[in-house]
């Protein structure tokens, strides 16, 4: 069984009124556990609606959400329990920090779960050293800390309620490359350490290329493709169409493939770029088929 499953998921803003407008349309896909899973897509193409419903923040017009099989507005009283199965890290979580010290601030979210001082204490603790938060920033204010400190904070924030599923937005908008690169590393330290599924809403195709295990990619509110990286980069020409770029490695190996040089097509990151070429390299650098 599928951890999350998507059936037919429809959602329009506005509807019956003279602003209608179709957010997402028809959308099936399933997502197994330990999954990366990157969805990208021209702005307006319906990432971010597509997302806020697998943990109820928007409600289909038709269509389901399933979690371990079981529908989440089964039972709309208890959509807020849904919330701590699955949680959503928004673009710029660093503008959501409100309390007075880092520890109250990841502690946020195991309190309202419930959980006992015991337990809510080491969760915060064990997820503050997953994401590098130091034990001395702990007691000082979130307000006080770097922009990557205050990213990394609200992301534990959301970690520490341990979700079956964790939806990222935008994760690494506005960081330095050092500062995006920590942060995805350690979205995949947390997958691999608690295998949860994680969703990835992202503009950049390099950061997707190498960490994602299959890409979700929409086009005006569809689900226009849904593959490994290899094969949905492969097919730069259709994603320039519909408004998106390719890895700038796989402009490149595109443009030699087409040349008449015998490289791959499906070359996405440095690493297979490399792995690519140095048999060429062996052989004299001859290239040609």
């Amino acid at each position: 069984m599928s951890m999350l499953t998507v059936e037919n998921l429809t959602h329009i803003y506005g509807e019956h009124t003279p602003f209608e407008k179709s957010a997402v349309h028809d959308i099936s896909f399933q997502a197994e556990k330990g999954e990366i899973i990157g969805v990208i897509g021209h702005t307006g193409s319906g990432k971010s609606t597509l997302v806020q419903h697998f943990n109820g923040l928007l409600k289909p017009n038709s269509g389901r959400i399933l979690l371990d099989g079981e529908d989440i507005w089964a039972n709309p009283k208890e959509i807020r329990k849904i919330r701590f199965k699955i949680g959503l890290v928004f673009q710029y979580p660093e503008y959501q920090l409100f309390e007075d010290t880092v520890f109250e601030d990841i502690a946020f979210g195991p309190k309202n779960m419930g959980l006992d001082e015991a337990e809510i204490k080491e969760r915060v603790l064990k997820t503050a050293k997953m994401l590098g938060i130091r034990d001395e920033l702990l007691e000082k204010s979130p307000f006080d800390l770097s922009g990557g400190e205050k990213r990394r904070v609200a992301i534990a924030g959301v970690m520490a309620m341990m979700p079956k599923v964790i939806v990222f937005d935008e994760p690494t908008a506005g960081l330095d490359p050092a500062g995006r690169d920590l942060v995805l590393e350690k979205i995949k330290e947390y997958r691999d350490l608690t295998g949860a599924l994680v969703f990835i809403v992202s503009h950049s195709m390099e950061d997707m290329a190498k960490t994602a295990d299959r890409l979700l990619v929409m086009n005006k509110g569809e689900l226009f493709m849904f593959d490994k990286p290899e094969n949905v980069f492969k097919e730069s020409r259709v994603l320039e169409e519909i408004g998106l770029s390719v890895p700038q490695i796989t402009r490149v190996f595109c443009r030699l493939h087409d040349s008449g040089i015998n490289v791959p097509d499906d070359i996405y990151t440095v690493e297979s770029a490399i792995a690519a070429i140095s048999p060429l390299l062996k052989k004299g650098g001859t290239a040609n088929g």
